[in-house]
């Protein structure tokens, strides 16, 4: 590792950090917490476009993004177990905050390399699976937490044995009629199938980016099994609730991640005329067919 490499990582690093402070300040003394996510996103923009013209390579992206999501999920960690605190609250935007510090660069880098006809940078490549695995291990965490640690529940409670077990949202199609037949909110409502999808959205989009070279059937089991397995578990262990609803909104998530990983791959397919994370020796040859 040469002098320079450590200079500009060094530099990365200490404006990275700055940016956490900066977060963290905004979180603590505005109430209104959407602000620092607007920050973040505005911040993880201008860096990585700082870090990316500065060193023509997107090897210190990964840096900040690890550094920036990891941070943030430590800081998110250390508000959740100290509640309840009069100084500090903790609310779902938090997590939103770890996300926009992975989401922002991933994006960002993302365009850049599809709108790159030199290529001008490098390594874009090793930067999507660097940063999958930044995400990846985020992922395990969360569904482990909202799992086993602190399970994802409906806002109604668990019926007796019946129909509404094998029927999928026969349960939830019940509680939503009383609460509009009672004229009652229905955001918890929405905010849990809400997360139950969202949650699956990576695995369908991991799965099927890694996946693509094996066979459909085999993919198609692992879509199946995963969530299945999580809702047995949970069943067996009596951790949070094995429920069809659930099962089938993780089916609903992982495919729309795989529908996603699809939309993506064709739009690299038409403008750059070959796959999403391919090397640039690695071309379409029908992208250039007249």
């Amino acid at each position: 590792m040469n002098a320079r490499t450590i200079n500009i990582s060094s530099l990365v690093i200490l404006l990275s950090l700055i940016a956490l402070i900066c977060e963290g300040f905004i979180y603590y003394f505005l109430p209104q917490h959407i602000w620092a996510i607007l920050f973040s996103v505005i911040c993880s923009l201008l860096l990585s476009h700082f870090f990316l013209e500065m060193a023509f390579s997107y090897t210190y992206n990964v840096l900040h993004t690890g550094f920036m999501t990891f941070s943030t999920m430590l800081f998110s960690i250390i508000v959740y177990m100290i509640q309840p605190n009069p100084w500090i609250s903790y609310d779902f935007s938090l997590v939103f905050l770890v996300l926009s510090n992975w989401l922002t660069p991933f994006i960002y880098c993302t365009i850049r390399d599809l709108t790159d006809p030199g290529p001008r940078f490098n390594g874009y490549d090793r930067f999507f699976r660097q940063t999958s695995i930044i995400l990846l291990l985020v992922y395990l965490f969360s569904i482990i937490k909202q799992f086993y640690i602190t399970p994802i529940v409906p806002p109604y409670k668990a019926l007796a044995f019946g129909a509404q077990n094998f029927i999928p949202y026969m349960s939830t199609g019940t509680y939503l009629e009383e609460m509009v037949r009672t004229n009652q909110s229905l955001v918890p409502l929405f905010c849990f199938l809400a997360e139950m999808i969202i949650l699956f959205i990576p695995f369908g989009f991991y799965v099927c980016a890694y996946g693509r070279k094996k066979p459909f059937l085999l993919r198609l089991l692992c879509y199946l099994v995963f969530p299945l397995l999580l809702e047995l578990s949970q069943e067996l262990t009596g951790l949070g609730r094995g429920h069809i609803d659930d099962y089938v909104s993780a089916l609903l998530g992982t495919l729309i991640g795989v529908l996603l990983y699809h939309a993506v791959n064709a739009i690299f397919h038409i403008v750059a005329g070959r796959t999403i994370a391919a090397e640039r020796t690695t071309l379409n040859i029908h992208h250039f067919e007249i």
